[in-house]
């Protein structure tokens, strides 16, 4: 019966409490029993004491009840075990001694590297010191510890056995008595290896976390990074996560997948305090830990009357019956971990899904079935993000998961994102809460404030007063104490992309920006919309910046701040042009269409035509329909806007040149008209 992993609600298996503790894991499957070994630490008055234990289960849920393995003995304390190495007719289990009979914590420098063996995989005779060094006298072999033992990947009848000592240590036996010194690596401790693709795996642990070599020949090494594991909201491992064991059950059908078990240290209260901890993978990169996301903020999320446009037209812009892909080149995330419930995590999925799509040469990632959660994930060349309109991925509301974005890529080519289903960023989790709730009802005074008055001096009569008491900053606006909150910058961000569509799909509650085409080339936008909380700060709804032969087509876009927004600063190194944006209707209290203020490189052949820019239910009003500046040297020229509607817009057209000198550029007569930059009809 094929082992439904969806079912496990927790990463930890075993769980520290007052007495025991359990750490250095390792593992073996056999006749559908998961054989779980570990260091069992046992807290008593006079300190603690180290055994090897062992639990099985036959589903990774229920483990059957803790058993000892080796004695009570400090001045041995067999514990660490590496793994299980089948070798004639039985197995043997290596481990290591961590003599502490003097009260040594961290072990003392007679602790060496030991096995014992087995018949039945849970009755272990004595165990035997290893002489990994050949003939050396024990008295002289150093400090060893966290042995693994291995079959060489090419020469049959030959064994490895990797042990911490120098970085990592190994040495070679044809019959596990004899050994041979063969050299070592840097490298952190508890290593495990697998073999892959015909190279050496070595799974080992740094300071924090679980880090990856690759080796063909154990001559030259490559690093591979680090496992991408969060244990930010993991208060079982908040001081260190650790010692991971990766058993390759990908050919066993009833398992199908990589399993990785490790532990966590929190000694917070007791010495060697520890969980153990499960997760799985396809790949060895991303693996499933069935983490639930935890927000930054908890007492965030609120949603008042006013915050969201209620008329706004779905089924004009969505289309609910696009087909949904199958068959070869379509990669389900659900096939790699993905499960849609509440709180789920499912960043590993996306990605392990997003990474066999890259693998295949493009595909399509494909989202349905329900809502998944997750942090930042990534789209690769020749992809298309399929997400079905019964079905949407949310971001988490954990300000730890995101790398500057939700959605991102970055100089991919032929990238699409539809589906008619949505993609929601949690605004309301990323900013304080207003100061005041929406206005629903026109103001009886008002009255425009003086250019430059800062936030907390504004007059209650003013305009921009009312609108910013109802803003929700992520920073301290008004000079309050408060911390600024670390959230994404972007909702969806393609940054040097190329042959770029975005069709049929809502863009939902954005973060911040909440779609940013940074230096992009040949970009459709159609069938858009974009529905955000319009008093998030920051939340722009598409920022074309400095991207060249982009056509935003009927789109819909209710949102906080600009609307659509044409920017050019310096980063993108390159002039922008050729700009097309027809059919859309803008709901926005800030502006409906704007060119700048980023404008370092220059901006031309912009055309924005039949479209509707209004704010209908909440007040003061937008404000304004157009506004076209630069402001940091840039020539903008050759820009058309004609037929265009607006109603409740208190400034309809805003034209503005001028130069705060953002990039600090220096004046000189010779290039003062870059300076000042220039507005311009050609």
């Amino acid at each position: 019966m094929k082992i439904d992993f969806k079912k496990i609600s927790s990463p930890v298996i075993l769980a520290q409490d007052e007495h025991y503790s359990y750490r250095d894991p390792a593992a073996w499957y056999q006749d559908g029993i998961c054989y779980l070994y570990f260091t069992l630490v046992e807290q008593c008055g006079d300190g603690q004491y180290f055994y090897i234990a062992m639990s099985k289960s036959k589903d990774f849920i229920h483990w059957s009840e803790i058993k000892k393995l080796t004695p009570k003995d400090r001045s041995r304390n067999y514990s660490s075990p590496g793994n299980i190495l089948p070798f004639g007719r039985k197995y043997y289990l290596c481990m290591q001694t961590y003599c502490r009979e003097h009260g040594e914590i961290y072990g003392n420098d007679r602790s060496r590297i030991y096995m014992m063996e087995t018949e039945d995989l849970e009755h272990f005779k004595e165990p035997r010191l290893l002489r990994v060094k050949g003939d050396i006298p024990e008295g002289e072999m150093g400090r060893m510890i966290d042995p693994y033992l291995i079959e060489d990947k090419e020469e049959a009848g030959k064994y490895w056995c990797f042990y911490k000592q120098n970085g990592v240590s190994y040495s070679y036996s044809y019959n596990l008595k004899d050994w041979t010194y063969a050299g070592k690596t840097e490298c952190g401790e508890n290593v495990c290896v697998l073999v892959k693709d015909k190279e050496y795996y070595i799974f080992h642990s740094p300071e924090d976390g679980i880090g990856i070599l690759r080796s063909k020949d154990l001559v030259e090494f490559s690093d591979m990074g680090y496992i991408p594991i969060d244990k930010s909201q993991w208060d079982w491992a908040k001081d260190r996560l650790t010692a991971g064991f990766v058993l390759d059950l990908t050919q066993v059908p009833e398992v199908g997948h990589y399993i990785m078990f490790y532990h966590g240290d929190n000694e917070e209260k007791y010495v060697f305090g520890a969980s153990i901890a499960m997760a799985y993978s396809d790949d060895l990169m991303n693996f499933i830990a069935f983490e639930t996301d935890r927000a930054t903020y908890p007492e965030f999320g609120k949603v008042y009357d006013g915050d969201y446009y209620k008329e706004l037209p779905f089924d004009a812009y969505l289309n609910g019956e696009q087909e949904i892909p199958q068959g070869e080149g379509v990669f389900d995330i659900r096939d790699y971990g993905g499960v849609s419930q509440t709180d789920r995590l499912n960043t590993a999925a996306f990605c392990a899904a997003a990474q066999a799509c890259r693998d295949a040469g493009g595909g399509t990632i494909l989202v349905t079935g329900g809502e998944y959660c997750m942090g930042t994930v990534y789209l690769y060349d020749n992809t298309t993000l399929f997400i079905a309109p019964d079905s949407a991925i949310t971001a988490s509301r954990d300000c730890k998961r995101f790398d500057k974005a939700f959605v991102r890529a970055e100089g991919a080519k032929n990238i699409t994102i539809t589906g008619g289903g949505k993609i929601y960023g949690s605004g309301e989790y990323f900013v304080y809460e207003p100061r005041q709730k929406s206005l629903m009802e026109p103001m009886k005074v008002s009255h425009m404030c003086l250019r430059g008055t800062q936030i907390k001096d504004l007059p209650e009569t003013t305009q921009r007063h009312a609108y910013r008491q109802r803003i929700r900053y992520a920073e301290d606006k008004y000079e309050e104490g408060l911390e600024a909150i670390p959230r994404p910058q972007f909702m969806v961000w393609l940054k040097e992309c190329k042959n770029v569509k975005i069709e049929n799909i809502n863009l939902e509650d954005s973060m911040a920006w909440t779609l940013n085409l940074d230096s992009c080339e040949e970009v459709y936008v159609h069938n858009v919309v974009i529905n955000n909380n319009r008093h998030v700060a920051n939340t722009d709804g598409i920022d074309i910046t400095g991207s060249s032969y982009v056509e935003i087509d009927h789109c819909f876009i209710s949102t906080a701040d600009d609307g659509i927004v044409v920017k050019n600063p310096n980063h993108t190194n390159r002039n922008m042009c050729d700009i097309y944006v027809h059919d859309c209707i803008v709901l926005t209290v800030m502006n409906s269409f704007k060119i700048g203020t980023e404008t370092g490189r220059d901006i031309s052949k912009v055309l924005v035509e039949n479209c509707i820019f209004s704010l209908p239910d909440i007040y003061p009003g937008t404000t304004s329909g157009i506004a076209v500046e630069s402001a940091d040297g840039s020539v903008v020229q050759n820009i058309t806007v004609r037929n265009i509607k607006m109603d409740k817009v208190i400034c309809p057209l805003f034209i503005c040149l001028n130069m705060r000198n953002r990039y600090g550029l220096p004046y000189t007569e010779d290039k003062k008209d870059k300076y000042w930059g220039r507005l311009s009809e050609n």
